[in-house]
């Protein structure tokens, strides 16, 4: 297999170091175009510079400090109400220029606050003192009676008579009146309910207390008139005053939404282009400059070569370059990152596999097995026409609908779904393939194909204790006329010993399965070793591997085929395959039922090959790998390497190799018992959702449907319980569970015999990316 064929998403597409010698202005618009591009994945040359000490950190300062400032701009127009057109408005703009009109927008909106602000709270105090004043107090009596009046939070009043009571010993009266309307609190955004108070008291010293007191609380102490004359001017003043205040606060309010309303359209590319360079200048910080030259370095996929040189060349145009950028592959030794390129509907697959580890570079890509096997296996749990027909229309409908949702804020758990609809929509179809080879509709059987059980008509019933001549042993013989057309015969459904035969047809399906995908993921494992042109791995692992699992749970798998096909005339005389297999292993040579003629023999010889197989591989691959080693270094000793020329670094640890050989041997074996083992949790999770669907449809429906005296309301209510038990159990914790148990099965029982996964993604610099968090 040529190395150069595979590439997409089969194996990682192939990788090359490129470096970028540019001249110092090019560089900008070098890193700008590349990020348009999405195709570069820059290496950090200034590793032993810390973030203080980098070229550009000043201007990543100010791109912050703009998002900053735009952030906040963006909250006061969606604050005011003002409907944001998005506009190219910051194409013709440098950052300088942008940078200014951002500054004096900036503080022309917090001028605007604070004068806004500040005539709200000055228009609440007139207003206090106006509620105290439209109240009758009295005033100071000639008595010598004095008087603290102000406002105070109508929450802090009880604290307020306590400390006040305290303070003055009891020798004083405190009055309280609430105020209707609420007062609108600008610093904490929400409206405070106050209320009106008077203190009275004799003592003079007590008023310096009264009023510290007061303002601890946050009430505000306004004075009170001596005269009725005096009270009737300040009343009139005060009330000229809010009325001025009001009709200054509404044109600061105009002015503030004029303003906020000039720069709607531009907010958004502003920020797009605030944070572009936020992004140019922070990748910039990876290069190494050199007086008046600029190098880049980094990962980009082979088909992408073209691409970037063009980018280069639009770089060096726009930017008026006299020099041409030089553009060289390096040689390296370092492991490239794995890119698979995927689309809309491959990506929430191949989520699935970088969830559990990412490929290594050209390992076999399990992503392209788990489009079908993933939702398949979550079929064969999950199998139910009516249950995998709503799962299809909801994956639909997100399917349909995608042009809505993409790239519109949502929820996380509904992104999450919305991201794997097309996984979702697969899903539901295998669903509603598996229910029809089940015959399962929301728990009870349809019958889509006519039997293939023909019943006898009974003749007309005699009299007690007459055995009719006409059938064999005085009962009908039911025997199937030929074989369903498809799927599971209906009729089964019907009998006394239906869950036993789903039970053990389940079972054993669910065994062929598992060890038809183990097989295959040793097969995928032959195609690394080749690729690799790994010649030792592939006769001294992949051989003995395949041939263990074919004569042990492949003949299994086999026998179960094969008694299948037997026809029993009584089947207590079937023979079982667990005692077969337990023989097998336990017994070899015993056979208490054959299947075949000469079985003994046959199990044997497997039992043999099996048994040579394991030190195969627990032995040859060490020692091959220590006879090649040896032989290096012979040659490296009878051939030194000429002066300038690298020496190979030589890591090689024989007990090392050993070590892992044997854990890999033990792992193999023992995983082929418990991964085989493992798959039973297909007919597990069938057999329950079958169960459990069969008894919400028989007590929460069918149960009422006895009860109803045709009135109807107790059929609704089963209806009711049923669907609720359906959506809520059935289509959301059961369709979960099957979803986690599937990835387990690709994780554990099918990745292990061939994935590696200890590779690491190649991250491109990419504008779309960070552009696509702007809301």
């Amino acid at each position: 297999m040529p190395k150069e064929a595979c590439s997409g998403l089969w194996r990682s597409e192939d990788m090359v170091v490129l470096s970028l010698h540019m001249q110092r202005e090019v560089a900008h618009d070098a890193v700008l175009k590349l990020g348009e591009i999405g195709m570069f994945q820059f290496h950090d040359l200034n590793k032993d510079l810390s973030a203080f000490q980098r070229d550009f950190v000043q201007e990543v300062r100010r791109c912050d400090d703009m998002e900053r400032k735009l952030r906040f701009l963006q909250e006061e127009i969606d604050k005011a109400g003002v409907a944001t057109i998005v506009e190219g408005g910051a194409e013709s703009e440098t950052m300088s220029s942008l940078e200014q009109k951002i500054d004096e927008v900036y503080s022309e909106v917090m001028e605007l606050n604070e004068q806004y602000q500040a005539l709200i709270e000055e228009r609440n105090r007139s207003k206090e003192h106006l509620e105290i004043l439209s109240r009758d107090f009295g005033g100071a009596t000639g008595d010598g009676l004095m008087m603290v009046t102000g406002v105070i939070p109508k929450d802090r009043i009880p604290l307020f008579e306590r400390l006040v009571y305290r303070a003055t010993r009891g020798n004083s009266l405190m009055r309280t009146d609430d105020i209707d309307t609420p007062f609108y609190n600008i610093n904490a955004n929400e409206s405070v309910y106050k209320s009106v108070f008077a203190i009275y008291f004799s003592a003079s010293r007590l008023r310096e207390k009264l009023v510290k007191i007061a303002e601890a609380n946050a009430a505000t102490v306004y004075n009170y008139a001596d005269s009725e004359q005096q009270l009737n001017s300040m009343h009139a003043s005060l009330k000229q005053q809010v009325d001025t205040i009001t009709q200054t606060l509404h044109q600061s309010a105009y002015r503030q939404r004029q303003v906020l309303l000039g720069i709607a359209a531009s907010c958004y590319e502003w920020r797009r282009a605030v944070v572009t360079e936020k992004a140019v200048f922070s990748t910039m910080n990876m290069l190494k400059f050199s007086g008046s030259t600029a190098i880049a370095q980094g990962w980009a996929p082979v088909r992408a070569c073209e691409d970037i040189r063009t980018a280069i060349a639009e770089a060096e145009y726009l930017s008026g370059a006299q020099v041409g950028t030089i553009i060289e592959e390096l040689p390296t030794k370092e492991a490239p990152p794995s890119y698979f390129k995927t689309n809309k509907i491959t990506s929430s697959f191949q989520g699935i596999v970088d969830s559990y580890g990412m490929a290594r570079y050209k390992e076999a890509n399990p992503g392209v097995f788990t489009i079908i096997s993933f939702p398949y296996l979550f079929g064969v749990m999950y199998g139910d026409v009516g249950h995998g027909i709503i799962l299809t229309l909801l994956a639909a409908f997100l399917v349909f609908k995608e042009k809505s949702f993409e790239g519109q804020p949502l929820n996380e758990i509904f992104a999450m779904i919305f991201g794997g609809r097309y996984l979702l929509l697969l899903m539901g179809f295998f669903a509603v393939y598996m229910g029809l080879l089940y015959n399962d509709m929301f728990g009870f059987s349809i019958e889509i194909f006519s039997s293939a059980y023909s019943w006898p008509q009974l003749p007309p019933e005699g009299p007690e204790g007459i055995v009719y001549p006409s059938f064999p042993n005085g009962r009908p013989s039911v025997k199937p006329t030929s074989p369903v057309i498809f799927g599971i015969d209906s009729a089964w459904s019907e009998t006394e010993n239906k869950l036993e035969f789903y039970n053990s047809i389940k079972m054993k399906c669910s065994v062929i399965i598992g060890v038809a995908q183990m097989m295959a993921g040793v097969f995928i494992s032959l195609t690394n070793y080749l690729y690799f042109n790994d010649r030792i791995k592939v006769w001294f692992r992949f051989v003995p591997e395949i041939v263990f699992l074919s004569c042990t749970f492949g003949y299994m798998c086999l026998l179960i085929i094969v008694k299948w096909l037997t026809t029993w005339e009584n089947t207590h005389s079937a023979p079982s395959l667990l005692e077969t297999m337990t023989n097998f292993f336990l017994a070899p040579g015993t056979i208490t039922s054959p299947l075949y003629t000469g079985q003994a023999a046959v199990q044997l010889v497997l039992l043999l090959v099996c048994a040579l197989c394991v030190p195969i591989m627990l032995c040859v691959i060490p020692y091959m790998e220590k006879r090649e080693h040896d032989h290096k270094v012979q040659e490296r000793a009878a051939h030194p390497p000429a002066e300038g020329e690298e020496e190979e670094d030589d890591d090689f640890e024989f007990s090392e190799i050993v070590i892992h050989q044997i854990i890999h041997t033990i792992e193999y074996v023992l995983g082929c018992v418990s991964n085989t083992a493992s798959y039973l949790r297909l007919w597990a999770l069938s057999l329950a959702h079958s169960q459990l669907s069969e008894v919400f449809w028989s007590f929460a429906f069918l149960l009422t449907v006895g009860l109803d005296g045709g009135s109807g309301f107790f059929v609704f209510i089963g209806f009711a319980v049923w669907m609720a038990a359906t959506i809520g159990v059935l289509l959301g914790m059961e369709s979960l569970s099957a979803f986690l148990h599937a990835l387990r099965l690709h994780w554990v029982e099918f990745n292990n015999k061939f994935y590696l996964a200890d590779g690491y993604a190649f991250e491109p610099f990419d504008l779309a990316e960070s552009l696509s968090k702007i809301r």
